[in-house]
């Protein structure tokens, strides 16, 4: 294929955006650029149109969008990067660990009259 060859994703989730071929790499596989990102594509992906793109081997990703927008391809602008909202911290429960210990004292103060009472009774 040739270098600027005007294309047409048929295949995965790029299916019917249109791409240049930016760099060829052996007989099946091309790097192509344009309306999707920039990757490598096996050729029986792609369908070819008639029209050839004035581009440089290897050339950016601008370019290519340039190029695009002189044959009047709509290219879709990517929205602003997502930043992440801050998420809440995680409270301890100190509660908790305090009724626990609150628990086992008394659950060996229980035990301790237990024994007091056996042993007044006798």
């Amino acid at each position: 294929m040739k270098i600027g060859q005007l294309c047409i994703k048929t295949a995965g989730r790029d299916a019917g955006q249109y791409c240049v071929v930016v760099e060829n790499i052996d007989n099946t596989y091309v790097v192509i650029d344009g309306n999707l990102r920039r990757k490598k594509c096996n050729i029986s992906h792609l369908e070819v149109l008639d029209k050839v793109l004035k581009i440089k081997e290897k050339a950016s990703s601008d370019v290519v969008k340039k190029a695009l927008e002189k044959e009047e391809i709509k290219i879709f602008k990517k929205g602003e990067k997502r930043t992440a909202k801050e998420r809440p911290k995680k409270m301890k429960k100190k509660s908790q660990k305090k009724s626990e210990k609150e628990k086992k004292v008394l659950t060996k103060e229980k035990k301790e009259d237990k024994k007091q009472d056996g042993s007044t009774k006798d």
